[in-house]
């Protein structure tokens, strides 16, 4: 249990937020705890329900300091929050979290030294910082590759090899610094555990499957979700080594591949909460909002039951009609419709949730296929475009979604003064 309790009537500071955000300030609320928000751009449908925002640029040293001192614990809410800034801000207040955790998992080379300590397997991989390093290292790599940035961020590019003459796009797209080249898991199915950690161990929530479309954006979130026995005790000892060693307190996610002759590799690590994560909502007897909510205050984590089978969806504008219709005739259905922060087909408008009666996984999905409110998927060995660089599977796909908050930009040491160590 956390020594730094927070009880009723105490500020709990949110950095950065995104979509999920909303349901974490209501469970805060819910605690009788004060929320305050900090942004660099105005949000006010999501941050509605704070009881304070500050908007600022996050090299803001006086706003910054301002929020640090109007609240007693800080949880950063997505990973994009640079560590520099959490670094400033812990001299005012508790980082809940811990910021030598986000630092591993924001850095790529450093999270797959942590991952090789962890007995994981891993896509095969070597550190590039030109063009030629590319062409001399493919051949250990093998085709496909894919070149990505050292420093993990919402909406970064990752440009994807397949063969030979693919590496001359790199060109335009290596801008300076150290790139990862590494192996393209082909994998049948995509897996991820949710985890609530903190310093008295690790409490896992079910195993779920999430389901992308072509555009590695998350269309579904199933869970409990169903493999080979063997395969989900590997799962679950790899999600408890790594909760268990790296220091982070609050939900955790860590992503799976899954090949098609059953190999499993590792695909990241994701902090904080994450969009497939919503499942719970309804699957198990506790949110991972409520959940965070709990650690951030220095409660024990709440013990974690599945409840009913459930399949969550993304909708977009472009299925906003058809959803309405599914809302009258359903009533297996929960849909939860909110404004999208962008005016185009593909912007998030509302999170659905299907459960089943008669606890059948298989049958729930053959009602969502009848409606055709979203089209089928491709396999997900097609989820890349070979001929355009692709975002981040991260930020498309888990946590953040495709409407949230792009990456602040790294203040310099200098710009928050002694304290950024």
């Amino acid at each position: 249990m956390s020594t730094n309790a927070l009880y009723l009537g105490k500020t709990l500071g949110i950095m950065g937020i995104d979509r999920n955000g909303q349901r974490l300030i209501m469970n805060a609320k819910d605690a009788g705890l004060n929320v305050g928000v900090y942004l660099d751009h105005p949000e006010p449908e999501t941050t509605k329900l704070a009881d304070f925002t500050i908007i600022g640029n996050y090299r803001d040293k006086d706003k910054l300091t301002e929020f640090g001192e109007n609240c007693d614990v800080i949880l950063y809410e997505t990973p994009a929050i640079d560590s520099v800034v959490l670094r400033y801000l812990n001299k005012y207040s508790t980082i809940s979290q811990g910021i030598e955790p986000l630092e591993i998992m924001q850095d790529r080379l450093m999270e797959r030294a942590f991952l090789d300590q962890v007995n994981v397997n891993l896509a095969p991989y070597v550190t590039v910082i030109s063009l030629d390093d590319i062409y001399q290292s493919i051949d250990s790599i093998g085709y496909p590759a894919v070149l990505r940035p050292i420093q993990r961020g919402l909406r970064e590019k990752s440009l994807m090899i397949r063969k030979q003459s693919d590496i001359a796009r790199a060109a335009d797209f290596i801008q300076g610094g150290t790139y990862l080249l590494e192996s393209w898991i082909e994998h049948a199915a995509e897996y991820s555990i949710v985890m609530a950690v903190d310093s008295d161990g690790v409490s896992q929530y079910p195993l779920i499957e999430q389901e992308f479309n072509d555009n590695r954006q998350l269309v579904a979130a199933k869970a409990p979700a169903t493999v080979p026995d063997d395969m989900y005790q590997e799962m679950k000892r790899i999600a408890d080594s790594i909760g268990s060693q790296l220091g982070y307190h609050g939900i955790l996610a860590v992503d799976f591949y899954v090949t098609s002759t059953d190999n499993l590799y590792i695909k990241d690590i994701q902090p904080g909460l994450s969009t497939a994560g919503n499942v719970f909502s309804m699957a198990t007897n506790i949110s991972q909002e409520a959940q965070e909510i709990r650690i951030a205050s220095g409660q024990p984590i709440h013990f974690i039951k599945s409840i009913q089978p459930v399949i969550f969806l993304v909708g977009r504008q472009k299925q906003l009609a058809a959803l309405e219709r599914q809302e009258l005739i359903r009533n297996n259905w929960k849909i939860s419709f909110f404004n999208p922060q962008r005016k185009d087909d593909e912007a998030v408008c509302a999170y659905v949730w299907a459960s089943s009666p008669d606890d059948n996984l298989d049958e729930l999905q053959n009602q969502i296929d009848d409606t055709e409110v979203w089209v089928p998927m491709s396999s997900a060995d097609d989820n890349v475009d070979e001929n355009e660089p692709l975002e981040d599977e991260q930020s498309l796909g888990g946590e953040a979604s495709d409407d949230s908050m792009p990456l602040p930009p790294r203040p310099d040491d200098d710009d928050l003064g002694d304290h950024a160590e």
